[in-house]
């Protein structure tokens, strides 16, 4: 039986706490949460069995864990990640997205468990959705021919207005680190490295973030493309992605529930061809939210087993980061 560990207990870590319980040979054995009004709930919900702490520290000095996920502020990451590794030498890590605040910062995390065994996987849940695997097998397939350009955006109905809402605060990174590195995370592994960045972002709602972001891209490739993201934009009330897609041999749209694949002008004959999310097999033991957390937890689990390296590993998860700096420091003129 592998023993788990959990930092912060907030909405995604009483998710993958849920997620973990519910898998066969592993148990949320110890967690690290500072609000003991948070405790004292969870000690009614949770396992009889859990041990709390109040420092990571203490929870690795007492416990011998196999893993620990990490699902606190983005801003704690960097130090937990840092504290944890001093403790314990073989630790799996699970952080959720993004890996840090910063390129700076996640270049360290990555320093930081450089030398270390144990699989370090970030949560881009996204990227175990049948319809981006798919729409990712397409692209490496050239069924659109060749890319040469996309437009993408990211949205949500978050902050409508002026006011204390916590993603309006600067520490949360704004919409920058919080609603765009999974777009962010999808167009990278869809198109590779970026050669150059143009961008701007606007504070609409907030005074000490921002609450847009449009980045024009180019890709070592040649390809360009268009990124917009935005949390105030009104008749979005769950987060969208979409990525339109235009090849020298097709198009193709690639929503959270549906590819669209549309032939060429040589292929005018086929129909477009459209892949609905529920056409796929995407069954796993149980469902806790979406099957994306569930098929990701599983796979962070099964890298251990293996001791394989996950997609979506600490490296891979420090692109983001840099991209997201990038295109911050070009839109404040500092490039």
């Amino acid at each position: 039986m592998r023993k788990i560990g959990l930092v912060g207990l907030g909405k995604m870590g009483v998710l993958h706490g849920a997620i973990v319980n519910a898998l066969p040979d592993c148990r949320i054995s110890a967690v690290c949460e500072r609000e003991k009004f948070i405790v004292n709930m969870a000690k009614k919900i949770l396992l009889n069995d859990v041990s709390y702490y109040v420092s990571c520290t203490s929870m690795m000095e007492n416990e011998a864990l196999d893993a620990v996920f990490i699902t606190t502020s983005i801003r704690q990451h960097l130090p937990i990640i840092v504290e944890i590794a001093k403790a314990q030498r073989d630790i799996s890590l699970f952080v959720e997205k993004p890996l840090a605040e910063s390129a700076d910062s996640a270049r360290l995390a990555c320093e930081t468990v450089a030398n270390l065994r144990g699989v370090h996987m970030v949560g881009f849940q996204k990227r175990y959705s049948p319809i981006y695997r798919h729409a990712k097998k397409l692209i490496d397939e050239a069924a659109i021919g060749k890319p040469l350009f996309f437009m993408a955006h990211s949205y949500s109905s978050d902050l409508l207005r002026e006011g204390k809402s916590w993603r309006s605060k600067k520490g949360t990174g704004g919409v920058l680190l919080d609603l765009a590195p999974h777009l962010i995370d999808l167009i990278l592994w869809f198109f590779g490295d970026v050669k150059s960045v143009s961008a701007i972002t606007r504070s609409l709602y907030s005074r000490e973030v921002e609450d847009f972001a449009n980045a024009s891209l180019v890709f070592e490739s040649g390809l360009t493309g268009q990124m917009n993201t935005c949390w105030s934009v009104r008749g979005f009330r769950l987060p969208e992605i979409s990525i339109e897609i235009y090849g020298d041999k097709g198009n193709m749209l690639v929503e959270d529930d549906m590819v669209k694949l549309e032939p060429g002008e040589s292929t005018m004959n086929q129909e477009p061809q459209v892949f609905y999310k529920q056409t796929f097999d995407t069954a796993v033991p149980f469902l806790v939210d979406q099957r994306e957390y569930t098929e990701e937890d599983m796979t962070f689990l099964d890298c251990i087993n293996r001791g394989s390296e996950p997609g979506t590993s600490f490296s891979e998860a420090a692109k983001v980061n840099l991209l997201i700096d990038r295109i911050k420091k070009t839109a404040s003129g500092t490039i």
